[in-house]
């Protein structure tokens, strides 16, 4: 079983889809209406978009992107840093993992499972 989409209120719709298309590789929109923006990654994985208030979560609320390996995570903090991007979170021992603040506050992870 995989996910498959993750829908998101946010603020912009079209700040936000830069930067998940930017960061995260949600590049293609496969439905665009008044309510909705849907974009897609090569994964076949799905964001849902909506404008509206955003709500207010507690620091433990979050999704991730599991990559292949420790050293991807490292390079990707680096380019996520390098443009700006806030951090919330850093471990690099045991799990390598990283959160990110995305342009509405919802934590974002990218992490590597141990070998």
């Amino acid at each position: 079983m995989r996910l498959d989409h993750l829908a998101l209120t946010v603020a912009d719709r079209e700040r936000s889809a830069a930067f998940y298309a930017e960061h995260f590789g949600f590049a293609a929109r496969v439905h665009e209406d008044d309510h909705l923006l849907i974009l897609a990654d090569t994964g076949g994985s799905l964001l849902t978009l909506s404008e509206g208030p955003v709500p207010d979560l507690p620091r433990t609320n979050h999704f991730g992107f599991s990559l292949s390996g420790p050293g991807e995570v490292r390079d990707r903090r680096v380019a996520l840093q390098q443009a700006g991007v806030e951090e919330a979170e850093w471990q690099d021992d045991s799990m390598v993992r990283v959160q990110v603040f995305d342009p509405d506050g919802y934590r974002v992870e990218l992490f590597a499972r141990p070998d």
